[in-house]
């Protein structure tokens, strides 16, 4: 054999053989929110691919209507990636299909290094649980509180942030003056399930198997915010189809003294305006305290080709360490009652107030959810009446009932 015929043959063999150890890796497709992409669980990836020769990770990124879109395509056409993070009431969705696989079995498996659902905040266990099996892990929980400017608040004479709907009345029409407001509402549907709940409103009464739109506690609430933006004037009126951005954009120019958001507007505020003297405060009470709660579970879909490894990954994207290391810096707040009690979450005045808050915060739609009849055009009704409500100042107890029963008609049909 000559040189040149040897070298021929030589690169053919080796082209080969790499073709064949690329045949033979295996692959683990993962479907994760853009962005969410952080580079703490980046990190994690690659731990679990020098962890695991052979295998390695087809991360796939897109924004959440895309992802949907995807990922509901993949379920008809048998095609399903190994791992997906999912949003809302995404997991009660598709767990009603039987298109995910139950994680009970995994979790006992591996009790005694992974503390599932154990460790877990009980809503984050909640918002992933039909009919007594868990079928997502919780990655992210996060709440929506009070958060105001200190020096406007003691500018009128307060030192302290407002705990009842009385204190934050007076607090919001003391600190309203000339292109200033005490309070920026959002007009987003999301935002004003706070006031609902504090309230001792439901948007979903599973006793009666209606809607709680049209109750004494949902009116009272609605109405209270619309005085606050039309009797009081220390509130603009939401700006209808505006993104959720809005009240932070006002609070951080210091053109609003309080305002209700999460941990996502944390890095905006401090970026926008790092100047500003400004505090978390815990959710309000009325007839009780409580909250909003959001966040994103990861699940496994049924036809998962590689289940025990995206259980794999899925328990590294969880881990303590790697909670605190992105919530530190991304601000984002988790499920996990050891990542709370982290010292060096406590140590950070603002993480440690939103995941205080935690607790007694609720997911909106869960209650229809895990009935399997939640549908969209329940909320767009709801999300009408209320911009009846607050935009044109329509009452609230005219309003919201007709909408109830609307609502009510959409569940009853299903």
């Amino acid at each position: 054999m000559s040189k040149s015929q040897w070298l021929q043959s030589s690169a053919l063999a080796l082209a080969l053989g790499l073709t064949a150890a690329s045949a033979s890796a295996e692959t683990l497709r993962v479907y994760f929110n853009a962005g969410h992409a952080y580079d703490t669980y980046l990190e994690a990836i690659a731990q679990f691919e020098a962890d695991n020769p052979g295998w390695e990770v087809q991360f796939e990124k897109f924004q959440w209507p895309d992802l949907r879109t995807k990922l509901v395509a993949d379920f008809a056409a048998d095609n399903a990636p190994d791992l997906v993070a999912t949003a809302g009431g995404w997991v009660p969705e598709f767990a009603f299909q039987d298109l995910l696989l139950p994680l009970d079995d995994l979790a006992a498996r591996d009790q005694a290094e992974f503390d599932f659902p154990g460790d877990w905040f009980d809503p984050a266990i909640a918002k992933n649980t039909v009919n007594g099996k868990i079928y997502g892990l919780q990655i992210h929980l996060t709440c929506a509180t009070l958060v105001y400017n200190k020096d406007m608040l003691a500018e009128a004479g307060y030192d302290a942030p407002p705990t009842t709907w009385d204190e934050f009345r007076e607090v919001a029409i003391a600190t309203t003056k000339p292109g200033v407001f005490g309070f920026a509402p959002n007009s987003s549907f999301f935002y004003y399930w706070p006031w609902v709940f504090q309230n001792g409103g439901e948007y979903f009464d599973t006793e009666t198997g209606e809607v709680g739109f049209g109750s004494e506690e949902t009116i009272g609430a609605m109405q209270f915010l619309a005085d606050l933006i039309h009797k009081d004037r220390a509130a603009p009126v939401p700006v209808a189809g505006a993104d959720y951005e809005g009240p932070q954009k006002l609070f951080t120019s210091e053109r609003a003294a309080m305002i209700l958001t999460g941990p996502w507007d944390i890095n905006p505020i401090r970026t926008g305006n790092p100047d500003l003297n400004w505090a978390v405060a815990p959710s309000l009470s009325n007839a009780t305290q409580a909250t909003v709660q959001g966040g994103v579970a990861l699940a496994i879909p049924k036809g998962a080709q590689h289940a025990d490894m995206a259980w794999d990954l899925a328990k590294r994207l969880t881990d303590v360490e790697v909670e605190v290391a992105t919530s530190l810096q991304y601000s984002m707040t988790m499920p996990r009652k050891s990542w709370l009690a982290d010292e060096r979450v406590q140590a950070d005045p603002l993480l440690g107030q939103f995941g205080s808050c935690l607790p007694y915060s609720k997911d909106v739609q869960l209650p229809l959810t895990l009935t399997g009849k939640y549908d969209p055009a329940v909320d767009a009704v709801m999300r009408q009446a209320v911009e009846e409500v607050l935009y044109s100042n329509e009452p609230a107890a005219e309003v919201l009932p007709v909408a109830a029963e609307e609502a009510n008609k959409i569940i009853a049909a299903k």
